[in-house]
């Protein structure tokens, strides 16, 4: 081959024979055009770290002169840089390869719903909340990859449940927000960074203010009223209710302010019938809450546990767990027979209202009521320690309040 240096034009590229040939450019030193005996092709030389090396540009017909000249300087600043053309090409298909990898392995709505919840250890409430969102309210996304769900369709099916009911609409894209922040730590690419967009699309609701208010419900049994209701779970009567397995639930919640899950699963592992102790778990942070039992309380549970050999305070022969579960037919008929409409959750209103009425200092309500102490700069939280012949004292007085005179009778017994 001949190794002449001219000044490479169209016109000249395309009068060469197809004899083997390379013409060196003389303008851009480096850059040439090689000829073989079928095509001609755009080529540039230059040593990378010591070494001759030529890569192939393109052929010519298929790419311009103009072009090559473009692909020439680029590829001849990069060997300058001691990166080679071909290392580079690879570098770009492995790119390209990666992306695609990428791509496919981007999950969807469902898949990511999927490995949330078997990675996840949910009650069955928040289990069957998430089931229904995806399965229901979300289902036209189910199989949408995350990547795809825009800040806009999060705030235009935000706004259509919103219709039908603001709080669904709320629990509906929390639910989301969690399987996409999960998502977000749990797909990862070899460089351990999520291949989905970082930044969760529901943070939109947060930025225009688009998330419903709702009224937190504050509904409890006025202290008016309470003679009415306490005489009408004591009285209630009903079949298979030798052990006044529900009347004694009833009491109990309203005697503690428990949650109705917590109190249905109590074990009698839980309760310390020699001091007079009751624990429940705290279902937001797992934690124990233990208080000491008012006398009337503390005899309930005396008499129960004569009468029980179950594991569980409040046994049901009827349920799978083997304790009651959302005794809703019950409290709907003492509803009736009282004339008094209450929920469960009324009844730890309730506690927490006569708590918060008491003549006690703050931190022996917020131990009363297991709240947390939210001020940081209350330092002196730490050290206060209240003890429990106060506690009882005041689980004492609340039974003084719930029950009138029929916690004055017990204590004559």
């Amino acid at each position: 081959m001949s190794a002449n240096r001219v000044k490479l034009t169209k016109s000249f590229i395309d009068q060469l024979e197809l004899i083997p040939a390379i013409y060196r450019d003389s303008e851009l030193i480096g850059f040439a055009v090689r000829v073989n005996t079928s095509y001609k092709t755009y080529i540039v030389e230059k040593k990378v770290n010591g070494r001759s090396t030529r890569s192939t540009l393109g052929i010519h017909g298929q790419i311009t002169l103009t072009q090559a000249r473009v692909l020439a300087q680029e590829a001849l600043l990069d060997m300058t840089m001691g990166i080679k053309p071909i290392d580079k090409k690879k570098k770009k298909i492995a790119d390209a390869k990666s992306v695609f990898d990428i791509e496919k392995s981007q999950p969807t709505l469902n898949d990511a719903y999927l490995v949330y919840i078997g990675e996840r250890t949910l009650k069955p409430r928040t289990l069957e909340d998430y089931r229904d969102v995806v399965n229901g309210y979300l289902k036209d996304w189910k199989d949408t990859k995350l990547k795809d769900i825009t800040r806009t369709m999060v705030q235009e099916k935000h706004k259509d449940l919103s219709v039908n009911s603001k709080a669904q609409a709320n629990m509906c894209m929390r639910v989301f927000r969690a399987i996409y922040n999960f998502s977000i730590e749990h797909y990862l690419d070899n460089d351990e960074q999520p291949i989905i967009p970082p930044l969760n699309p529901v943070k939109t609701l947060t930025a225009k203010k688009s998330w419903n208010k709702i009224r937190r419900r504050s509904s409890y049994i006025n202290e008016d009223k309470l003679p009415d209701w306490i005489n009408a779970v004591l009285n209630f009567e009903d079949r298979g209710q030798l052990l006044e397995t529900n009347k004694d639930f009833l009491i109990t919640l309203i005697l503690t302010g428990f949650r109705r899950e917590e109190c249905e699963s109590l074990a009698w592992s839980a309760v310390d019938l020699k001091y007079g102790y009751i624990t429940s778990i705290d279902p937001k942070n797992n934690e124990p809450h233990t208080l000491p039992m008012g006398a009337y309380l503390w005899e309930l549970m005396k008499k129960r546990r004569k009468q029980i050999a179950d594991d569980w305070v409040f046994p049901s022969a009827k349920s799978e767990s083997g304790h009651i579960t959302n005794i809703s037919k019950v409290r709907a008929k003492i509803n009736k027979s009282c004339g008094i409409q209450f929920t469960f959750h009324d009844l730890r209103h309730t506690y927490g209202s006569i708590a918060e009425s008491l003549d006690y200092g703050k931190y022996t309500i917020k131990k009363l009521l297991n709240h947390k102490n939210e001020d940081q700069n209350d330092v002196t939280a730490g050290y206060v320690q209240i003890s429990d012949k106060k506690l009882r004292a005041a689980m004492n007085k609340i039974e003084e309040i719930v029950l009138g005179e029929h916690k004055q009778n017990h204590s004559d017994k």
